[in-house]
Order: structure tokens, then C-alpha cells, then sequence
């Protein structure tokens, strides 16, 4: 039994693992699937399992951040999981890429220090090839315009994205703010992924992630909450069918 994914026992969880940092998201994205069942409500951990065209899956909210999220996936992949992706939101960092684009990491840098009870800061934080072309193959079938490259992986919102009023009081450890992370190719920044893929490579388990882009910081844009709703539910359809064209292929 799981610690904090409460009524969690090893053979519940599907095909696919979607993790989400909103706990409404899960609601969501269940109704896409049949069957659904109510695992674990406890704090920021919501806990769906259903099936998606009859095949099993599962939907999980780790919250907000690095240490909610450390907690999930560790206890999704200590009870089965046999592939996890997140299906999340992010900040564009990038002048090409719109709000309502995917932004699909091959992997993440990070926060000096962030997992360091695991690894080295020189460890990589990178998705699964096979489970992230697979994704991008079926946004793509969507027409919804995707982008793949390296993200950032936050462990805060404000002053670990060079966001107001960090910027205004001038509290940030690189002096050139954001700018540093776009000359080095940097496409977007958020705060879980890099958990999720350094947890995956370590236990073995595919990872991936589909980012929803809610804000361009080039022009502070920002998707219409209606809109960015609609994209995420594309978004985890785009997964969804991906893994029920593994799994039947």
C-alpha cells in the first residue's frame, strides 16, 4: 500500500501512466476513458484508473514542483507503472513558438542540486526516444503545431524563471536572467519534468513528457483558459492513442 497514493496496490495502474500538476486536470482527462474508478483524493494526489479503447490506463497529479513530484512517481513505479508521461503546462522561452503549441523535451536541464539525493548535477535528465516519437507522431496527426528540444526544470516560479518581482529586485543567481538559458537553446521552463526522467532512466521505466504552452514570455501571452483547457485534453488524447498504437502493435 502506497504511503501518500492512498488505496494504491501493485496491478491497478494501465498501460500509461498520464502524471498532471493540477488535480482538476485529472477530471479531465477522465472523461476521455471508460470505467473510470477513484483511486486515491489525498492533498494534491488524485488517483484515476479507467480504460482507454479497452485498453488500461491510469491518471495520477503530483502537484506543483520537484518534491510532490518525487513522491508520485516514486510510488507509481514502486506499484507497476509501466510507462509514465506528463501532461502538463509550460512557459515558451523561444521567439517561433506560439501559446497552444506542444513542446514535446528530449531533455531538461535543471536547477543546480535538483535530485542530488539521486545523482550528480551531471547526470542527464532525458525522455524515452521510442515513447516520445511515438507522441509527437500522433500530435503531429492532430495538426497542432509541435516543437521538440530541451526544456528547463524549475524548482520555483518566480526567481527560477526570472519572473516579476524576482526580476524586480534583482534575485536571481545568473545575471543574465533568462537570456542565458535562450542563447544556450533553451525552448521552455517548468517545474517536474526533470524529476520525472531522471526518476524513469534510474528504475528503467520509458518517460516522456507533452507540455501545453500557456505563456510565451517573449510578449507575457497567455492562453485563454478555455482554449488551454481544449489543448490539454488534445494533448492527452495525442498520448493516449499513441500508447494504445504500442501496446496493439
Amino acid at each position: 500500500m502506497s504511503i501518500h497514493l492512498k488505496n494504491l496496490v501493485s496491478g491497478q495502474l494501465g498501460e500509461i501512466t498520464i502524471v498532471v500538476g493540477d488535480p482538476g486536470r485529472v477530471e479531465l482527462i477522465g472523461t476521455l476513458l471508460d470505467d473510470v474508478q477513484l483511486v486515491t483524493d489525498s492533498r494534491e494526489f488524485q488517483l484515476i484508473i479507467g480504460k482507454y479503447q479497452n485498453v488500461p490506463v491510469s491518471v495520477c497529479s503530483t502537484g506543483i514542483g520537484t518534491g510532490s513530484t518525487e513522491i508520485a512517481v516514486t510510488e507509481l513505479i514502486e506499484n507497476g507503472a509501466k510507462r509514465i508521461v506528463r501532461c502538463g503546462g509550460c512557459g515558451a522561452w523561444q521567439d517561433d513558438i506560439n501559446v497552444g503549441d506542444i513542446i514535446l523535451n528530449s531533455g531538461m536541464a535543471r536547477t543546480i542540486g535538483m535530485m542530488s539525493s539521486y545523482v550528480p548535477d551531471s547526470y542527464p535528465a532525458v525522455a524515452d526516444p521510442i515513447l516520445l516519437g511515438g507522441i509527437k507522431k500522433k500530435i503531429e496527426e492532430a495538426g497542432i503545431s509541435t516543437h521538440v528540444g530541451v526544456g528547463l526544470t524549475s524548482e520555483g516560479y518566480y526567481a527560477g524563471q526570472f519572473r516579476q518581482p524576482a526580476v524586480k529586485q534583482n534575485i536571481f543567481s545568473h545575471a543574465d536572467g533568462m537570456k542565458y538559458f535562450q542563447d544556450r537553446g533553451v525552448m521552455n521552463c517548468e517545474m517536474e519534468t526533470a524529476v520525472l526522467y531522471i526518476l524513469g532512466s534510474l528504475y528503467g521505466i520509458p518517460v516522456a513528457n507533452s507540455l501545453v504552452v500557456h505563456v510565451t514570455r517573449k510578449n507575457d501571452s497567455w492562453a485563454d483558459d478555455e482554449a488551454y483547457r481544449r489543448r490539454h485534453l488534445a494533448s492527452a488524447k495525442a498520448v493516449l492513442d499513441a500508447i494504445v498504437d504500442d501496446v496493439q502493435n
